[in-house]
């Protein structure tokens, strides 16, 4: 019972911090967007780039 608990504990704190840092991000881009009086979209390429900043972060951390 107790492994179940410390893994669960594992994934939530990572699903938070993982959200509040798409947040940040996210309001980063905001800022930007509305400082060069732009809208804010994501397109494929944008968002391709973004997956692979990730899964680098991710592999540095491993």
């Amino acid at each position: 019972m107790e492994n179940k608990n410390w893994k669960t504990k594992s994934l939530l704190y990572g699903a938070g911090i993982g959200m509040i840092c798409g947040l940040i991000i996210t309001y980063i881009r905001i800022q930007r967007a509305e400082s060069n009086n732009e809208t804010l979209s994501l397109n494929k390429k944008d968002t391709a780039k973004i997956g692979l900043a990730v899964i680098e972060i991710l592999k540095k951390m491993i």
